[in-house]
């Protein structure tokens, strides 16, 4: 047995798990009570009952003053009117001397009579109880009554709002779980033999041979220089190689280099003309006087740093770049010629015994970016007449960058709506009671202050100027600015109306 908010004690109801009190909470509209009549010529003496409680019946008064109604009207001599009920009587709550009622019993008698509660304003059901005689199972009664068993019981409003929190966490982690496996599935297709001569055919590795690769670290990107970041080494691997990640076929070096090789970057070669060889057509960087911009073969360590700078992609305004932001996407290009640097020596000719990559792939990720590589080696594809590995990357945001712009978007709308719908209906329909029973105006000022700083959180948000300001931030800040100023008009004039109010009264 414990308390309640009424100070009675709880007590358990047969086929119940719960417990309630002894009388029910206090409805929305009680019944009104009969005052007692003060200075009547009642002869009934009150009675106690089981528990102390006091039972007075309602006697018909009797009015012997007169009642004069209005200032100086005419006097009225009340005659004695009966009460609708003349038997009915007044039940004083045991725990709560203040509380009564005319039409309830508090005893714990009538309370917990046949295993239930009697009064019908309770929020459960006769019915919960016991399965009413008849009743067909799965019928439309049936499973009303099944319905309100659990709720009486407090069981199903439990289960759904568990449930309802198991859903959300669900899917908040099947959302993040997507957004990992679409950064998964990028980067091992950047590292998979497609991604090498897509557009066209055919693929390296269908050979029994060694393949020799350039192989792409990201390491950093920069929206406001447009450039991107990109160590690059060599790597060879033994073929059949497939579609999968190469690096898994990836030999040691002492099998194909241990050899210098000369990278010569956005450059094209071309057939060389100046030799006597017939067995292949050699090839030639076509400005021999072009320095290289490093070296690669001799270890496993040597790298070619390079800031590649990206361009825009599409004339479309929500793939401009930073412009479009989360939209937007970067693209540029990279080429590199490879040449044999003991042939440049041998021969003494800058620039010549060209050397025929099979493809290069790109490993790592960045941060809130997704990037994209397409790969042709041209010196395995006649149609081009050149031998030149060229490197298309393409950059954008990811999913989840996207996600969040898109929920900051309809936030700072569904406030800046919300608050001008309550600046119309104070101010046009003239409802006083919002703008003096709410801190409208804290309100606003909050929001005009919070709206625009939620940008900041956004990642990897370029400088103010995109079109999310303008489609998302610049408007709703306006708006607010303007309730805001319409909300301090309207308190200020309020205020100097009651002042003058005030000042009438007083004189």
């Amino acid at each position: 047995m414990s308390g309640n908010g009424y100070g009675a004690p709880y007590q358990s109801v047969p086929d119940n798990d719960s417990a309630y009190p002894l009388y029910p909470p206090t409805r929305p509209y009680p019944i009104p009570v009969q005052p007692r009549p003060a200075g009547t010529n009642s002869t009934a003496t009150p009675s106690v009952t089981l528990y102390n409680q006091t039972q007075i019946p309602i006697m018909t008064p009797r009015y012997d003053d007169t009642a004069v109604i209005g200032e100086g009207g005419a006097s009225h001599t009340l005659a004695s009117t009966p009460l609708p009920n003349a038997n009915a009587t007044i039940y004083t709550d045991p725990y709560n001397p203040n509380k009564s009622d005319l039409a309830h019993d508090f005893t714990p008698a009538a309370q917990h009579a046949h295993g239930q509660h009697d009064d019908l304003n309770r929020w459960s059901f006769n019915s919960a109880y016991e399965r009413p005689p008849g009743l067909r199972r799965f019928s439309g009664a049936w499973f009303k009554w099944h319905w309100n068993l659990q709720v009486s019981r407090r069981r199903l409003p439990r289960l759904m709002y568990i449930l309802t929190g198991l859903l959300l966490m669900v899917g908040w982690l099947s959302i993040t779980m997507s957004f990992i496996n679409t950064l998964k599935h990028h980067e091992a297709k950047n590292s998979a033999a497609s991604a090498i001569n897509a557009n066209a055919p055919p693929a390296p590795g269908h050979e029994n041979q060694t393949f020799v690769f350039m192989s792409g670290q990201l390491n950093r990107f920069d929206p406001s220089l447009r450039t991107l970041n990109i160590d690059w080494t060599m790597f060879g691997a033994k073929g059949p190689l497939g579609d999968g990640n190469l690096r898994a076929r990836e030999i040691p070096i002492d099998q194909w280099g241990r050899q210098v090789f000369a990278l010569f970057r956005d450059t094209v070669a071309r057939p060389d003309r100046g030799t006597n060889i017939t067995d292949y057509q050699p090839f030639r960087v076509i400005n021999p006087n072009i320095k290289p911009a490093g070296f690669l073969g001799v270890t496993e360590y040597d790298t070619i740093n390079t800031d590649i700078g990206l361009g825009q992609e599409s004339t479309s305004p929500w793939k401009i770049p930073e412009f479009g932001y989360p939209f937007d996407v970067f693209q540029g290009t990279i080429t590199w010629v490879v040449a044999s640097n003991a042939t440049i020596t041998r021969t003494g000719r800058p620039g010549s015994g060209v050397f025929g990559m099979r493809g290069a792939i790109l490993t790592d990720s960045l941060l809130n970016l997704r990037v994209r590589s397409n790969v042709t080696a041209t010196c395995f594809i006649r149609k081009y007449g050149g031998c030149e590995l060229i490197i298309q990357l393409q950059v954008e945001r990811t999913g989840l960058v996207k996600f969040c712009v898109l929920a900051v978007f309809l936030v700072n709308w569904i406030v800046t709506i919300a608050i001008f719908l309550v600046t119309g209906e104070a101010l046009l329909l003239n409802r006083t009671n919002i703008l003096s029973g709410t801190d409208i105006l804290a309100i606003c000022f909050s929001a005009l202050f919070a709206l625009p700083s939620v940008r900041s959180l956004l990642p990897g948000v370029p400088g103010y100027g995109c079109l999310l300001d303008m489609l998302g931030i610049l408007p709703n800040v306006i708006i607010v600015a303007l309730c805001t100023t319409f909300f301090a008009n309207s308190r200020l004039r309020m205020r100097v109306h009651q002042q003058r109010e005030r000042e009438v009264k007083a004189e």
